[in-house]
């Protein structure tokens, strides 16, 4: 098989919504894919869904050891053949014209770095779910943006407004992994923004192409990821460091927008502090010293 434009890549971790992830990868429009999926999983049962599929376009890997998910990411990304990448989480579903839909993004303009689509938010049952702010529209008519209005809007909002891994794609070429990370930035290994971190980078060299239509599902469910204390702070620190590596590259120029994009970590870092007295004192020191240092950049910044 010669090489495929669009590389559809499963890190896959979790075997109960797996079957229906393959399915929505294997059931594109677009005949010009590959699917890579590598296996982290402790069982049999990912592996034994793609031999069952008996699909040529699958290649399948399975870790020797488990690199969990910064690791299992940067190897689907290392595997991939193709030009243009295609993440798809272990539990989200793929609209059948997702591919061809993000694919014609690169085709209309040369400077688009990020193609992304309207997506929705879905339970466990495949059921919408009401409320989810994140997931609301970002135009009503499929649009180029500039890169760097895009970034500016999530950073300020604190939102990430451009989806998950599985709603986005973009040029292999355009991303060199850091210290063999596709999530590493600056030095930094993000998590709950490893996303958006990755977006920031892409859109730093280009425009975003968006279609008004929904071409993604994202699941959210309770086995989805468990809420610690430690990773409340860890993920409201992320936000911090985010918005001064953006602000590092050219995002949030203006002094309004970097006082903006810190104060919303500042809030929640507060919020938290406030509103549970039983916190641990290990991880209210923690809040503290990020409130502190947050408060410190916010009296370094320029006035605007």
């Amino acid at each position: 098989m010669s090489d495929p434009r669009v590389s559809i890549l499963i890190p896959a971790y979790n075997e109960r919504f797996f079957a229906a992830t393959l399915a929505s990868a294997r059931a594109q429009t677009y005949a010009g894919i590959e699917i890579v999926v590598c296996d982290d999983s402790p069982g049999g049962a990912i592996e034994a869904e793609v031999r069952a599929a008996g699909d040529a376009r699958i290649r399948y890997q399975r870790n020797p050891t488990r690199l969990g998910f910064h690791g299992n990411f940067t190897e689907c990304f290392n595997q991939a053949r193709g030009e243009l990448i295609k993440f798809l989480n272990d539990d989200d579903l793929l609209a059948p014209q997702n591919v061809a839909g993000l694919v014609a993004a690169f085709d209309f303009d040369p400077r688009v770095t990020l193609a992304t689509s309207r997506r929705r938010a879905i339970d466990a049952n495949g059921a919408p779910v009401q409320g989810h702010l994140a997931s609301s529209p970002l135009s009503m008519a499929s649009c180029l943006i500039p890169g760097g209005e895009l970034g500016n809007l999530v950073l300020i909002n604190s939102l990430n407004l451009i989806g998950e891994p599985s709603t986005a794609m973009f040029r292999k070429r355009d991303l060199v992994p850091e210290a063999g990370s596709i999530f590493r930035w600056g030095g930094r290994d993000y998590h709950c923004l490893a996303d958006l971190s990755l977006w920031l980078r892409l859109l730093a060299r280009g425009h975003a192409f968006y279609q008004a239509v929904v071409l993604s599902d994202y699941r959210v469910h309770a086995g989805q990821q468990q809420e610690t204390d430690a990773m409340g702070v860890a993920c409201i620190a992320e936000r911090f460091d985010l918005a001064c590596k953006a602000r590092e590259v050219g995002y949030l120029r203006e002094a309004a927008q970097l006082r903006a994009a810190i104060t919303m970590p500042l809030r929640m870092a507060e919020q938290a502090l406030r509103g549970d007295p039983a916190l641990p004192q290990d991880v209210r020191g923690e809040l503290e010293r990020l409130a502190g240092a947050i408060r410190a950049r916010l009296a370094a910044a320029p006035l605007g």
